[in-house]
């Protein structure tokens, strides 16, 4: 684990050396709107989707959710939110479910699985942008700056958005440098954005994310203080989403050496009482699994001066 971490952290560090990458094949510059590839209620299956959804702490529910939502988008492509939600679930399917077999049971096969489920996830977020925002999808593809392609967008676009620089943040960080180096402009951008828009969406996302970011930039020592003003922020305008403590002691206090900060970060995340929050339970759920994790191998990612 401390490897895979720790070429994490060289390819996010790389980063700061970004320049606005290419694209890739989601299928926003062709036919984004094609014709119906199957039969039935587009409207049923995407209920389904969603009952499926709400029991997503199980896999099998979670694999159902995304097939219905699949099945409808086969009835009606032109749902941009239903491709939201699928971007969503794969998120979920990937960073909660197989992220565990990937690193905590050290099944390798794991992760080659992680990489496409984060890129499925990003292509479909991406298709809906370009669904509901013709201007962006224009601009885009027409390979203007990726920010005049952004303007395009509204404060409607917030969840596409999100999920579209979340999904591709992370296929990015399993695919290879280049893919880093190609993306992370991109990611910012819309990062910053959602900011000006709805600094709160998804628990102070946006937050979430510079808290990160800023541990890496300015190239190689990063802004510490910055950084922990971010993720201070997000704890304290949702303090029930444990990812953002999860993250905060992974990316802050190991980089800064602070055991008593990540030991901290970690164990108010497993002293947490999932219940508080039903409507995250399975993403805090895993996030108790993350945290056990990462403190059991402390003295491998903090070393003592």
């Amino acid at each position: 684990m401390l490897r895979r971490l720790a070429f994490v952290t060289l390819i996010s560090s790389a980063a700061a050396l970004a320049a606005c990458g290419t694209a890739r094949q989601s299928g926003i510059c062709g036919d984004v709107n094609p014709a119906p590839s199957g039969t039935g209620d587009a409207d049923a299956l995407n209920a389904e989707g969603d009952a499926a959804f709400a029991k997503r702490a199980d896999e099998a529910q979670a694999r159902a959710a995304i097939k219905a939502w699949n099945d409808a988008l086969a009835v009606a492509p032109g749902r941009h939110d239903i491709r939201v939600k699928l971007a969503r679930a794969n998120y979920y399917l990937a960073d909660s479910i197989v992220w565990m077999r990937f690193n905590i049971e050290g099944k390798a096969d794991a992760g080659k699985e992680m990489a496409s489920i984060y890129k499925e996830a990003a292509n479909q977020a991406e298709l809906a942008l370009g669904q509901k925002y013709p201007g962006f999808r224009s601009k885009y593809c027409a390979k203007q700056p990726f920010n005049a392609a952004l303007e395009q967008l509204d404060k409607e676009a917030v969840p596409g958005m999100y999920w579209y620089a979340a999904s591709l943040s992370r296929y990015a960080l399993m695919t290879s440098l280049v893919e880093v180096l190609n993306q992370t402009d991109r990611i910012k951008a819309m990062m910053e954005l959602i900011h000006r828009f709805d600094p709160s969406f998804w628990y102070f996302a946006s937050d979430r994310y510079l808290g990160g970011f800023y541990t890496k930039i300015p190239f190689p020592s990063g802004d510490l203080d910055k950084s922990r003003k971010h993720f201070d922020r997000a704890i304290e305008g949702a303090p029930t989403y444990l990812a953002t403590r999860v993250i905060f002691a992974e990316m802050n206090a190991v980089k800064a050496g602070d055991k008593q900060l990540f030991s901290r970060l970690l164990n108010e995340v497993l002293a947490f009482d999932l219940t508080t929050a039903p409507e995250i339970q399975p993403e805090n759920a895993a996030e108790q699994k993350k945290a056990k994790f990462y403190l059991d191998d402390i003295d491998n990612l903090i070393d003592e001066d």
